[in-house]
């Protein structure tokens, strides 16, 4: 006897037809697309970057204009951009008939490092070092005084060093009392065993020590409501219930 085919398999042949049958179709529109003179690149729209220069990032990427806009991958558009340290991701987007939009999204300094022999560095909040080449006018950052030889730094590798983290740590308790703070500085350097910082605006200097941070700072800040301190003159706030003002470094 004749076994009859099952209703489930008859529905499970009929799928795998439709589904070869709509790639089928897919492929031959697309491979359609990528012949039509009407899809070639006539411009390339740049958006989203804020340091780097549009002309700059726009010439990278001139040999796309002519080129059919639906024959070009992002993985294409990803390898034009691949050696610049400051790209932190890119998006692609293809506007019909012939445009091609790429936004960048750009790595962000948060400090600047002084390595061993003076040579200042940008680093963004992953500790990423980037280059050097233009300092930008945004990026007005408290330096970090620190010993890292330059033999050690690689322009877009992270770098791992104990004063950077506790800088950035110390950056998060003030935040809780005035995230603006830790613009006003300058600079941040170590004194024998002391963590120095140095005022922006007038140039005194602040130390804080390893305790109650975030009390200190308010504390700070109601002295420079009420109080002007000179250049040169070292607020000292280590010392839970004293205040010490001195004219000299500590």
């Amino acid at each position: 006897m004749k076994k009859k085919r099952s209703g489930s398999s008859r529905y499970f042949f009929f799928f795998i037809v439709l589904v070869i049958l709509i790639y089928g179709a897919y492929i031959g529109i697309n491979n359609l697309f990528t012949k039509l003179d009407i899809f070639k690149v006539e411009s390339i729209r740049i958006s989203g970057n804020e340091n780097l220069e549009t002309d700059f990032l726009k010439n990278i990427c001139n040999d796309f204009i002519n080129l059919n806009l639906y024959s070009i991958s992002k993985k294409d558009v990803l390898k034009k951009y691949e050696n610049i340290v400051r790209i932190d991701g890119i998006k692609v987007s293809k506007i019909f008939p012939n445009k091609l939009k790429i936004e960048i999204s750009e790595k962000k300094g948060e400090f600047f490092f002084r390595t061993e022999s003076g040579i200042i560095f940008p680093i963004d909040k992953n500790r990423i070092v980037l280059d050097n080449v233009n300092f930008y006018e945004n990026e007005a950052l408290p330096v970090i005084g620190t010993k890292i030889p330059d033999s050690e730094i690689i322009i877009g590798q992270k770098i791992e060093n104990i004063l950077i983290e506790r800088i950035f740590s110390l950056r998060e308790k003030f935040a809780r009392v005035d995230p603006d703070f830790i613009n006003s500085i300058s600079e941040f350097y170590l004194k024998d065993k002391n963590l120095i910082f140095v005022n922006a605006d007038i140039g005194y200097r602040i130390v804080f020590g390893d305790n109650e941070i975030e009390e200190k700072l308010r504390k700070l800040i109601f002295l420079e409501q009420n109080r002007i301190f000179e250049k040169g003159t070292t607020i000292d706030l280590r010392f839970k219930d004293q205040l010490v003002i001195r004219s000299e470094e500590i």
